[in-house]
């Protein structure tokens, strides 16, 4: 697959709008760094804050995703993975896992990182598998961190992979 990450810049907010149907969905995606209902000026903050690195997956000329390096923290060379989303359109169909490995070369080899890791609802089974066949690990699970639209609340799973475990699975694939 030729999946790659480009960077994410102002021209591609519409678009990115477009994926996050409701208040549920923005949840879901961005937990509670983002408010309902989802306008440009929110995102263009994140884009010209340049504080985190935003990226397009990009794969035969489509974008069809979107993942974010986060709290990026040199001196003890580790980030976190956030607000990952793949196209409504191109869901189900194997594109997280290479998104996330492209994400992961970023981490590892470009910047030299340690550790990285993420948060994902504890209720998305898919994407925490995805994660895992990436090379997370599960190191926690934290209860009703955040209550949904619907009144009720959702627990987050804590997840990280280390460099060794990276390099590791690089032979192996």
């Amino acid at each position: 697959m030729n999946l790659h990450l480009s960077p994410f810049t102002s021209a591609d907010i519409a678009r990115l709008i477009g994926w996050v149907p409701d208040e549920t969905a923005l949840l879901q995606w961005s937990g509670p760094t983002l408010t309902w209902p989802l306008t440009p000026d929110q995102l263009e903050r994140d884009v010209a804050s340049g504080v985190n690195l935003m990226f397009k997956s990009v794969l035969e000329n489509e974008v069809v995703g979107h993942i974010e390096i986060k709290a990026i923290d040199r001196h003890h060379s580790n980030a976190m993975l956030g607000r990952i989303l793949v196209a409504p359109e191109r869901r189900g169909r194997g594109l997280a896992l290479p998104l996330v490995r492209e994400a992961l070369k970023v981490c590892f080899d470009e910047m030299k990182l340690h550790r990285v890791g993420l948060r994902v609802f504890a209720h998305n089974t898919g994407a925490i598998a995805a994660y895992e066949k990436a090379g997370f690990v599960v190191e926690g699970r934290e209860r009703h961190t955040k209550r949904a639209p619907d009144g009720t609340w959702w627990d987050a799973v804590t997840m990280a992979i280390l460099e060794d475990g990276w390099r590791a699975a690089q032979t192996v694939r």
